[in-house]
């Protein structure tokens, strides 16, 4: 019986797929693994820092912190404060990179608009949201404004100066090559500059997104009735350590949740642009 090119490829590209679906699932047992492994080993060293270093009062061990995690999270206390300080975060992050993103494509493209603008990006982007606490709170109040207003500044100047970064890095000679067939600037700017920057704003974006995090927990903490930055200063105030660093796992649990996901979307949306040097 006669076998058909077709038959035959798929003969040849059968076994092959097998051995990348099992190369994909051992570098993704791999990864769990030394995820597991990362977090044992800071556990330990969390254990090992409350019996022998500190004492069980200044730092709690995990065992106690879970004691306290379980009432928080039954109440619904502690939901609530990271469901407040997550729309928070989201917010704040959300219209800051929507206007450094648009501001800095603006400013790679226009020259005299980044010669005017730049100096002055560049000496306010040393103003930390801290140093702002007490100005927003002066001009929007204790309300949900000052928050995204905070969280708004700690993320504006790292997307705005990666945006930047990747623009003016986009090859000339790929415009020039462009520009030679005909292309016009709004056609050399959205394909050839805009999926050359895109590198560059994910990378900003992502940085941003920690310090979104950063921005909240002091205006909580200094202008706020709930949140995770709210239940630190409570918490704080009636020495209650095993609430402190029941928040502080918190925070950081979340935020490393939130980077997983980013990191998901942009490999999901825009993976193939991240490619592009």
């Amino acid at each position: 019986m006669d076998v058909t090119a077709t038959e035959r490829g798929d003969v040849v590209a059968r076994p092959l797929r097998r051995f990348r679906l099992r190369a994909r699932s051992r570098a993704r047992l791999q990864q769990l693994g030394l995820l597991l492994g990362s977090m044992a080993l800071g556990l330990i060293g969390w254990e090992i820092s409350s019996l022998f270093l500190f004492g069980p009062f200044l730092i709690p061990p995990p065992q106690a912190v879970l004691r306290a995690l379980i009432p928080m999270s039954q109440s619904g206390e502690l939901l609530n404060d990271i469901a407040m300080s997550l729309s928070r975060v989201a917010c704040g992050y959300v219209v800051g990179v929507i206007f450094a993103v648009t501001l800095g494509l603006f400013m790679g493209r226009i020259k005299l608009l980044h010669d005017l603008l730049d100096p002055l990006v560049e000496l306010m982007r040393f103003l930390s949201p801290t140093a702002l606490i007490p100005i927003a709170v002066i001009w929007f109040g204790i309300g949900e404004l000052a928050k995204y207003y905070l969280v708004f500044w700690g993320t504006i100047f790292i997307v705005l100066i990666n945006t930047i970064a990747g623009v003016l890095r986009t090859p000339i000679i790929r415009q020039h090559a462009a520009l030679c067939l005909g292309a016009s600037q709004a056609q050399i700017f959205r394909l050839i500059v805009l999926p050359s920057a895109v590198p560059y704003i994910v990378i900003g974006m992502r940085l941003a997104l920690a310090s979104a995090f950063v921005s909240i927990i002091p205006a909580e903490l200094l202008a706020a009735d709930s949140g995770l930055g709210y239940l630190l200063q409570q918490s704080s105030l009636l020495l209650q350590t095993d609430r402190i660093f029941v928040a502080l796992a918190t925070i950081c649990m979340v935020g490393f949740l939130a980077d997983r996901l980013f990191q998901f979307l942009v490999a999901r949306f825009c993976g193939r642009f991240l490619i592009v040097t």
